[in-house]
């Protein structure tokens, strides 16, 4: 007895030794699915902070930016920042407009930009593209642009601005010609003088139906789908006979002519052709007829291509001239300047992958240029490594400024139905209008700080793309929660940057969300740095892999040793006399403490068994239980892919039954060590059995919870790949355990009492 209480009085040494690892395991900042504050902290520790870009900013003069960084400071440093922003707008008015720039900057905005017109410096309009098309109007800057300019990007630029209308400008006259459109078949008209579609053709099927053709009793659409059926048939049955047109560019409009039927027709796959060509027109006839045109551009190959929509031409002149101003001043990377000029001059060559993603550029910059001041833009493009990272930005300020922009949408409804009311009911629609109004200041407020994160990160990170990657794929769990993700994902970025330029970094690369410490987290990183945490957190976020490898290690060795402390000062089972081999104790210690491993990472990260925005787990559908097996053998369940969650259920169950069958192992080994009798022995065996059935209790309790996770509290996701595992795994080790071990040892057992 004496003993024993020493060795159970020894076995409370393991007790601090878990405590120790389990300090360490639960403390290390490091996770699956999400980032560590303290992880952000350490890796931004000596890299340069948003008051250093300030102060870098406002030594270069540049004002724009500086105000636009200015609510992210520390509060201590913000005041001193403001005065000295003011004080420079006092001694220099136009820095307010401008934004600020070098002495350079200054005399070309006045100098070339000659300032903005009085109408939108009345209005406080200070945007870039009221100073490119304030520009542009002049007319000076692009004159002195094309004589004085050496820089190829720049007059590549210029020589692409299209002088004489929107191109694609011959559609509306194409269309509209009685030529075109009085007669059913299929036209071809190839298109002259036309810069931006050189050597090009366009191909057009026309569908008609006369008023004697209409029956009374068919609906609009049923007619319209009768003469769209008709426009295909006539290119997928087409061998020849085309009607020949030409459309030649006339100033800033064209001039359709037909010509003869003798020409090279393009080689078209005429069946893709008539499955891919949209609707070009459709609508009533002049006679009361219907008709629809279907068709395209084709290339000289006979490729259907096509071409995007341009910004509107008073807007894309002023952009295109801006561009070629920025250009000359170096406002943008010099691989993004090249390619700007490279695709200018392909454009203009017929090259159609160049042309469309020139086009998007001059979108992207417009976007840009609609929020923020010249200096302002300039400092963001500089940041812009390559031509891409400028469309991702734009994509992410767009995609930002769509509330505004709706709730601009529902003003102006509002504003248009107040002035068709009866007098009696208009004063509702003004409380109305004032509602929508104050709405829309909440919205703008709230978008320009989002736009003041989106800002500081560019400058900080040069990585745009990374950027927008980060909001677009943060994580969504919940129906219609793209919104508040993108909220979420931003207020991260925005908290990142807060502890410097590697701390934006590291999150940018990982790709995850911040991680939210609870309680029990918190009181453990107070500990953590005290008992040598540091060099975890340095792991975390140097090597990201070796550092989640030891957090399982470490929270292993807590659970294993916790497991012995536990069982060292439990009292010992009067009916248990021997103890099961040494190496299956291990295992069932070790595998136990496994187990707790999974369930307390899964404890703290509770969205691993979530699916995120973009997976599909291949149990959500909507079934009832009567119906259950017959729905699973559907072909839509065997065509879904296996998630992550799916796959961590699946193992969480495997687990259990793992560690549920060594210990029926070890307790199978405890009694072949018994010293009493094969009969004895056979009798300890049998009243063991309920214990050899756990697996399948388990197994059965984990499927009537996944149903009624499934059922009754409506969680569809990854349910049903629960039920069927959990049952599965428990038949099958079970199975395994009865046949391959409990059956041999049985029969051992009835021929030792035979003999």
């Amino acid at each position: 007895m004496e003993t024993y209480n020493k060795k159970k009085l020894g076995n409370i040494v393991f007790l601090p030794v878990a405590l120790f690892f389990g300090i360490l395991g639960f403390g290390s900042p490091v996770f699956f699915t999400t980032v560590s504050e303290s992880a952000l902290e350490d890796a931004g520790e000596g890299t340069k902070m948003m008051e250093e870009e300030v102060v870098r900013q406002l030594r270069q003069n540049n004002l724009g930016p500086a105000e636009m960084l200015l609510p992210l400071t520390k509060i201590d440093r913000r005041t001193e920042f403001a005065e000295v922003i003011e004080k420079k707008k006092l001694d220099h008015p136009e820095l307010s407009i401008s934004g600020g720039g070098s002495i350079f900057d200054l005399l070309t905005f006045n100098d070339y930009f000659g300032g903005l017109d009085k109408y939108n410096l009345s209005r406080g309009r200070f945007e870039a593209f009221f100073v490119y098309n304030r520009a542009a109007t002049r007319g000076d800057l692009w004159d002195r642009l094309g004589k004085d300019s050496s820089n190829d990007n720049v007059l590549a630029v210029l020589n692409a601005i299209p002088k004489e209308g929107r191109p694609g400008n011959f559609w509306s006259r194409l269309l509209s010609e009685p030529m075109i459109s009085a007669f059913p078949g299929v036209k071809v008209a190839n298109l002259v003088d036309f810069p931006f579609f050189p050597n090009r053709k366009v191909v057009l099927s026309v569908g008609l139906r006369s008023p004697n053709d209409l029956d009374g009793s068919l609906s609009e659409a049923e007619v319209r789908d009768a003469c769209l059926a008709d426009a295909r048939k006539a290119l997928l049955d087409y061998k020849s006979g085309a009607e020949w047109f030409a459309v030649k560019k006339v100033q800033d409009d064209a001039r359709v002519s037909k010509v003869d039927g003798n020409q090279d027709f393009p080689a078209l796959q005429f069946k893709e052709f008539s499955q891919r060509t949209g609707m070009l027109k459709m609508g009533q006839t002049d006679d009361g007829g219907y008709e629809v045109i279907v068709g395209g551009v084709v290339n000289s190959r006979g490729k259907l291509e096509n071409h995007g929509r341009w910004l509107p031409y008073p807007i894309l002149i002023p952009m295109m001239v801006g561009t070629a101003l920025s250009l000359e001043k170096e406002y943008y990377n010099s691989d993004t300047a090249f390619e700007i000029g490279r695709l200018s001059q392909k454009m203009l060559q017929g090259d159609f992958e160049s042309k469309e993603r020139i086009r998007t550029f001059f979108w992207a910059a417009h976007q840009l240029a609609r929020k923020m001041n010249l200096i302002q833009m300039a400092e963001l493009t500089q940041n812009c490594p390559t031509l891409q990272s400028i469309f991702d930005l734009s994509a992410l300020v767009r995609m930002r400024n769509r509330p505004l922009s709706e709730a601009f949408g529902k003003i102006k409804a509002a504003e248009r139905e107040l002035g068709f009311l009866p007098m009696q009911e208009r004063e509702d629609a003004r409380a109305k209008l004032r509602r929508l109004i104050e709405e829309k200041k909440v919205i703008q407020n709230d978008f320009e700080k989002e736009l003041q994160v989106i800002y500081a990160a560019t400058l900080l990170s040069s990585d745009p793309s990374g950027i927008y990657q980060f909001v677009k794929n943060y994580p969504v769990y919940k129906k219609d929660g793209d919104l508040a993700a993108a909220v979420s994902a931003l207020d991260d970025i925005g908290l990142a940057m807060s502890y410097g330029k590697g701390s934006l970094k590291h999150l940018l690369d990982q790709g995850k969300p911040i991680h939210e410490d609870g309680p029990f987290l918190s009181s453990i990183g107070t500990l953590f740095p005290v008992i040598g945490g540091g060099l975890l957190t340095y792991l975390a976020h140097t090597q990201v892999d070796l550092s989640l490898i030891l957090k399982m290690v470490l929270l292993c060795a807590f659970f294993y040793f916790f497991i012995i402390f536990i069982g060292g000062i439990l009292p010992k089972p009067s009916y248990k006399r021997a103890q099961g081999n040494l190496f299956l104790r291990w295992v069932v210690q070790l595998s136990g403490a496994s187990l707790l491993v999974l369930l307390s990472i899964l404890a703290l990260e509770p969205t691993l068994l979530q699916s995120p925005r973009g997976q599909v787990s291949v149990a959500g559908f909507d079934f009832a239980l009567a119906n259950l097996l017959a729905y699973a053998n559907e072909e839509s369940m065997a065509d879904q892919n296996l998630t992550e969650v799916t796959a961590i259920i699946a193992g969480v169950f495997l687990f259990i039954q793992v560690v549920i069958f060594m210990i029926c192992l070890s307790r199978v080994s405890e009694v072949k060590q018994e010293d009493g009798s094969a009969k004895l022995r056979l009798s300890l065996l049998d009243n063991e059995d309920n214990l050899f059935d756990l697996g399948l209790y388990v197994g059965l309790g984990g499927t009537v919870l996944s149903l009624i996770l499934l059922l009754v509290l409506d969680v569809k996701q990854d349910a049903l790949i629960g039920a069927y595992t959990s049952t599965l795994f428990g038949i099958l080790f079970v199975a395994a355990l009865k046949i391959f071990i409990v059956r041999p040892f049985r029969n051992d057992l009835l021929k030792q009492m035979d003999e």
